[in-house]
């Protein structure tokens, strides 16, 4: 993933299709060898089960079966672009629901640890206009249910809740959030 991005609304791809409902955007990213590849944006439609007026927002390719492949390793040409046009679509949506929250999915510790640190580098970008908030483990325990607690599992080590994300900031690798809430600043 790339080392360093910078979220520009006014830098963003051109969305090809959006929903009436903004719940689904496509944009076609280039890749660094020059392809052009169709990313989705896609808002569930569904509140999470375990977390109020929380919608699941995901995106990447589309695979084989016709659903977002988030965990598709892509090298883009441009990683800021991708991210202020995913981003942007988030923006879209939330002011138009203002009393949503938005999640994304850290879906392995490295990816977690990007998108964190992506929130640090553009905080002051970001917090013009979302609130932002971090889970610890929620996801790993949500998505695998009790085999996630199989020994050696930690459950001191466990932090069910949002926390506020604010500037600066510094977490572990170890100590990762892996689910990340927005919603509109007001």
């Amino acid at each position: 993933m790339a080392a360093s991005l910078k979220i520009d609304f006014n830098n963003l791809y051109e969305i090809d299709n959006i929903s009436q409902d903004l719940k689904v955007s496509t944009f076609s990213t280039k890749l660094s060898n020059g392809q052009a590849l169709p990313l989705i944006v896609k808002i569930s439609n569904q509140a999470h089960a375990l977390l109020p007026n929380v919608y699941n927002l995901a995106f990447g390719p589309q695979n084989a079966k016709g659903k977002i492949d988030d965990k598709a390793e892509l090298t883009h040409a441009d990683y800021s672009k991708v991210f202020s046009t995913i981003l942007f679509s988030a923006l879209a949506y939330l002011k138009n629901n203002p009393d949503h929250y938005l999640g994304i999915d850290g879906s392995d510790n490295a990816r977690a640890y990007f998108y964190y640190r992506a929130l640090q580098r553009n905080f002051a970008y970001l917090n013009q206009h979302f609130r932002m908030f971090g889970v610890k483990y929620f996801v790993r325990i949500t998505r695998f249910g009790k085999t996630q607690y199989d020994n050696p599992f930690d459950f001191e080590d466990i932090m069910p809740y949002p926390f506020r994300i604010d500037k600066g900031a510094l977490i572990s690798q170890d100590h990762m959030y892996n689910y990340f809430i927005f919603n509109l600043k007001q």
